[in-house]
């Protein structure tokens, strides 16, 4: 048999759950078998009766872990609860004149109610300890992290936004789907603005999003290669000189097409071939390719610094001056 010490609990801690702060009057102990990648102690931990039945489904060799998922749980239970703080102000509860004896026992109870679900799964314990000594057991879990709350991963953050807010699955399911992770905000704020749509107007929702996402995406993508680039120069051609190298001409046309993008190396000016030819497709094709490749000698040239400072008769530009 496993043998579980208890944790130290502080002073203003006595009592509480560990997982939750409520009131404590059961123990959980953990691990509940016996393994050997533990690299502490097993713990037995205070904790409310709804806080041990949920930790004693949990599969997990991680302390962290378990509070998590624990406190997932209670996210999922009470997400009606928390769903409260984002459809009301406690004023707007206050000043509400719903009628009916249900309604009336709605707006006096249910900031209390969302203030309780809210301290229970913000509460994060206090330091593990056994007899005065910290219990240095690095937090190994993982999780997707959203709106100051963490989640056991992105569906779960999903399917808890969904029931808490009431929220349309099908639409909001698909918005996550076409926008991804880094667009959940996003997401949630289209679906917010249509909680109860039909699955018909929720499809012209969706085709919109998804529309904007193509048009954002093109633009995003001729903003890289066409707009200048962060820190460019701004020369009018007029002040460039062209430049000759081995019997080729780099025009300053062209210089200037570089420096007005910050373009200082081969590799940069490849990134921007397509860009550079849809710009100057208008003289042809001959004329584009030889002014191509009149800044691309120009730029290996420029690799030299003995070159540029000797031969360029642009140097003093490319620093700005």
């Amino acid at each position: 048999m496993l043998d579980y010490q208890a944790i130290d609990i502080p002073f203003n801690y006595r009592h509480q759950c560990w997982f939750c702060g409520e009131p404590s009057h059961v123990t959980v102990n953990f691990p509940r078998k016996a393994s050997a990648v533990f690299v502490h102690p097993p713990l037995q931990l205070p904790t409310c009766q709804e806080c041990k039945t949920i930790a004693n489904t949990c599969v997990t060799d991680s302390i962290w872990d378990l509070r998590l998922q624990v406190t997932n749980a209670l996210m999922k239970r009470y997400a009606k609860h928390l769903g409260i703080g984002v459809n009301w102000t406690e004023q707007e509860l206050a000043e509400t004149q719903l009628e009916g004896t249900a309604f009336k026992g709605f707006t006096e109870s249910a900031w209390m109610m969302y203030e309780i679900a809210k301290g229970r799964v913000e509460f994060t314990g206090w330091p593990l300890a056994i007899h005065g000594l910290p219990l240095d057991i690095i937090d190994d879990s993982y999780g997707f992290e959203f709106d100051g709350a963490r989640f056991i991963n992105f569906q779960t953050a999903v399917d808890f936004y969904q029931k808490s807010e009431s929220l349309n699955k099908y639409l909001l399911d698909e918005l996550v789907a076409l926008l991804g992770q880094s667009q959940l905000a996003y997401a949630l704020r289209i679906a917010r603005l249509y909680p109860s749509v039909s699955k018909r107007k929720a499809e012209q929702i969706l085709a919109e999003i998804g529309q904007q996402q193509s048009d954002r995406e093109r633009i995003l993508h001729d903003n890289h290669q066409r707009a200048p680039l962060e820190g460019s120069l701004q020369v009018p051609t007029e002040r460039i000189s062209k430049v000759e190298i081995n019997g080729e001409t780099a025009q300053p046309e062209a210089i200037a097409w570089l420096m007005n993008r910050n373009i200082r190396t081969l590799a940069q000016l490849q990134q921007c071939e397509d860009a550079f030819f849809d710009e100057h497709e208008h003289l042809g094709g001959v004329l584009a390719f030889q002014l191509y490749h009149g800044v691309q000698l120009y730029l290996e040239a420029r690799q030299d610094v003995n070159w540029c400072e000797q031969d360029d008769p642009n140097q003093q530009l490319w620093l700005g001056e």
